[in-house]
């Protein structure tokens, strides 16, 4: 009996665990991130939608979190893993104007 107890327990907390993980999407268009901004946690993804008629970039310079996932053509995707509490900006590095904030609890 303990045993049975035991792996419902277990795959409870593996349920749980990985429910908690929350994936945003930011979506490229009309020459913007959007949203301009997230709340996001350690273990989160950020997936970067590029539906816009142009190609962008994702791009992080804070120090400490610098990172460029490259160039994306219109209709492409890329993910962003969050490993580190704090906050970061990303910036298009074809349209600078472009920006969005993670802060990450």
């Amino acid at each position: 009996m303990r045993r049975h107890l035991f792996g419902i327990f277990a795959c409870a907390f593996l349920v749980t665990n990985h429910a908690a993980a929350t994936e945003f999407t930011i979506k490229m268009a009309g020459a913007s991130y959007r949203p301009a901004s997230i709340k996001a946690a350690v273990g989160d993804t950020i997936r970067f939608v590029n539906d816009d008629a142009a190609k962008h970039n994702v791009f992080v310079p804070t120090a400490g979190y610098a990172l460029d996932l490259g160039a994306q053509e219109p209709g492409q995707e890329k993910v962003l893993s969050v490993h580190k509490v704090g906050r970061f900006e990303v910036e298009c590095v074809i349209h600078p104007h472009m920006l969005t904030v993670v802060e990450v609890e």
